[in-house]
């Protein structure tokens, strides 16, 4: 229905397209249903090409949601284009900003993800390389750190 609301050339368009293709991952956590997952991952895409590039709220959304379907599926173009999404995330964030340890750990585990499939070394290396990196960020008492360490 809000949909409707905010058809195509609506300003906020992209912002309604990411709240329900959120709320369809959300459910997909709670029951499993791949067909939520997919729609999800369909509705990132459509607010993302509303979004100005480098929008990254909107591109670490769908990232995430095509690396669920990738562990889900195991379909390599899925974890591919989470890579390069999350690539493009890192570099939105550079050095200095505060939520570059997030960006560093999501790609980190997205590659060891592709790993874990093709067994790509270089792949590997990289993932351990970004989860090293984005501990160093994190202060001895972050919340996020025994998260961090458990990735690595």
């Amino acid at each position: 229905a809000a949909l409707l609301l905010r058809p195509p050339g609506h300003d906020n368009r992209s912002q309604t397209l990411n709240n329900l293709a959120a709320s369809l991952a959300e459910r997909f956590t709670q029951r499993g249903v791949p067909s939520d997952l997919d729609e999800s991952i369909e509705l990132h895409q459509a607010a993302l090409l509303l979004r100005p590039p480098g929008h990254l709220l909107r591109s670490f959304n769908l990232a995430t949601s095509l690396s669920e379907r990738f562990r889900q599926r195991g379909v390599p173009s899925d974890i591919d284009e989470s890579i390069e999404l999350h690539r493009a995330a890192l570099l939105l964030r550079p050095p200095g900003h505060s939520d570059r340890s997030s960006s560093l750990n999501n790609l980190a585990i997205s590659l060891g993800d592709r790993f874990s499939q093709r067994g790509i070394l270089s792949d590997l290396d990289e993932s351990i390389k970004l989860h090293r990196a984005a501990l160093l960020l994190l202060p001895p008492d972050h919340s996020d750190r025994s998260v961090f360490l458990n990735n690595l």
